[in-house]
């Protein structure tokens, strides 16, 4: 009996086919192959070839996708069998295939995978997951060689499984009536293609039977006089024009014919950026030319896009389809009479903002150093900043009645230099003052000498003089009372304030 079933095998081989290739104009097909099995070398590492035959059903249920249900017989030694030699095994399987047919390939790979039952002796069964690849070879319209290697994963011990089969392949489809042959002294053939001219649509040009004796230069099956794309092969439903990315919008009307996408996105993927400006495609009112406005240039920076500004090139208001006012010397988009700054473009009121802060830079005493407008558009003095100043007026100190400053001072006055130069917006006052002890005229000079003294080291230190204020108050701004030895020594002192001018 096992015997006889590779002739049946070999017979079905050559009378049906796999269905490799179906289409939906063709969805169905059958299939028919020899397999050589080989349970060993997953084991003991010795092949153990065997033979088995397959035939089956499959359908084309979706683009790239077919189904099937492919059935298997045949002989296998397995391991740990119970049996003595070859024993008969027979598998039911569903699987899934995934393929990308084209009517023009002559070889055409796929891939698949799924999920059948597996049986010994028609008795002993178990799951077994079939997964692998193969290549059809075309070698007609409808037909197929099929040459397919798969591996079987098996949910018992010893029983994984390699299979190589090889095919013939066939379409199921309907048999094309012939034409009635027409008389031969009734037949004219003007173009000398085999076509009658009765039948012929192009009786002066030569062409193949499948374009009705039209001519066809790039052979798709379109006639030149349809075809949209004549020197390009092409399907017929896109009028014989090529579309390299399958997506059903031919290579010359695809934005994007290397990336599939859907015909309402002129072919583009929906998150595809053409033009590398941040705007997917899908919402890119210029998907091919770069531009900040919805993805469309700007010109004149004026926020109105290029293809809407009536004045592409002269910033202007979108009221006014992009063009300046007649009024507006500056074309900033406010009117001379309601500009602070009428020669000079800006947003606030007409005046520009360089540094940015809320503040025109008319009225910022900071133009270019952002700070809030509490503080005229400068930057506050931080807290730290104004301790600091206070440890300076306690640290500087001077030779005894004199405008001399110690060694220590010096250090002391560094520290203000940082701070001039952390805020570069500001002027600093220093102030002299001294106690009541002695000649009030006396001590008005030592102190604006003092004053003086830091003041020239600063100057040394590189900060500018604009920057810097000093004068002398001798006795006349006690902040202690001059009673006390204590008093008088906080009285002598030299004050340090960073002030906006």
């Amino acid at each position: 009996m096992r015997n006889l079933l590779f002739p049946v095998a070999l017979l079905l081989c050559l009378t049906v086919s796999t269905v490799k290739a179906q289409t939906p104009d063709y969805p169905n097909a059958i299939n028919a192959k020899l397999n050589l099995i080989d349970f060993g070398a997953m084991y003991d590492g010795e092949m153990n070839i065997t033979q088995g035959f397959e035939v089956g059903y499959f359908r084309n249920i979706a683009p790239f996708l077919n189904v099937g249900i492919p059935l298997k017989f045949g002989l296998g030694k397995l391991p740990e069998s119970e049996v003595d030699g070859n024993s008969t095994i027979a598998s039911a399987d569903l699987v899934f295939q995934l393929i990308n047919i084209k009517d023009e390939a002559k070889v055409t790979p796929y891939a698949f995978g799924g999920v059948g039952y597996f049986m010994e002796e028609f008795k002993d069964g178990h799951a077994q997951f079939p997964f692998g690849a193969g290549l059809n070879f075309r070698v007609s319209k409808f037909a197929f060689v099929n040459l397919q290697a798969e591996f079987r994963k098996a949910l018992v011990d010893d029983r994984d499984n390699f299979q190589l089969g090889l095919g013939f392949v066939s379409m199921l489809h309907k048999a094309e009536k012939k034409a009635d042959p027409i008389p031969t002294n009734a037949v004219t053939d003007r173009d000398k293609d085999g076509i009658a001219d009765v039948s012929d649509d192009c009786p002066d040009e030569a062409g193949p039977s499948n374009t009705m004796g039209c001519p066809d230069r790039d052979g798709d099956g379109t006639a030149d006089k349809n075809d949209k794309c004549p020197d390009d092969s092409g399907p017929m439903d896109l009028n014989g024009c090529p579309d390299y990315d399958n997506d059903g919008v031919a290579d010359k009307d695809d934005y994007c014919p290397t990336d599939p996408g859907p015909v309402e996105n002129d072919g583009c993927p929906v998150d595809l950026d053409s033009d590398g400006d941040g705007f997917a495609d899908d919402i890119d009112e210029c998907p091919l030319t770069a531009g900040p406005v919805s993805g469309c240039p700007d010109r004149d920076n004026d926020g109105i896009s290029d293809k809407n500004d009536e004045c592409p090139d002269i910033a202007g208001l979108e009221s006014n389809n992009g063009c300046p006012l007649a009024d507006d010397r500056d074309r900033d988009g406010v009117p001379d009479g309601q500009d602070a700054c009428p020669d000079t473009p800006g947003n606030l009121g007409g005046c520009p903002d360089s540094d940015g802060d809320g503040v025109a830079d008319n009225v910022d005493k900071c133009p270019t150093t952002a700070g809030p407008a509490s503080n005229f558009g400068c930057p506050e003095v931080r807290q730290e900043t104004k301790d600091q100043l206070v440890s300076v007026t306690k640290n500087v100190q001077f030779e005894s009645g004199s405008a001399i400053l110690t060694q220590s001072s010096y250090a002391v006055l560094d520290q203000l230099v940082e701070v001039m130069r952390e805020y570069p917006d500001y002027t600093l006052s220093i102030a002299g003052h001294t106690d009541n002890v002695g000649d009030p005229k006396n001590n008005l000079t030592l102190s604006e000498s003092r004053a003086k003294s830091c003041y020239d080291y600063l100057i040394f230190r590189a900060i500018h003089p604009d920057r810097i204020r000093h004068a002398g108050f001798g006795q006349n701004r006690p902040v202690a009372n001059n009673n006390s030895a204590d008093g008088q020594k906080q009285n002598r002192r030299v004050d340090f304030e960073l002030i906006l001018e």
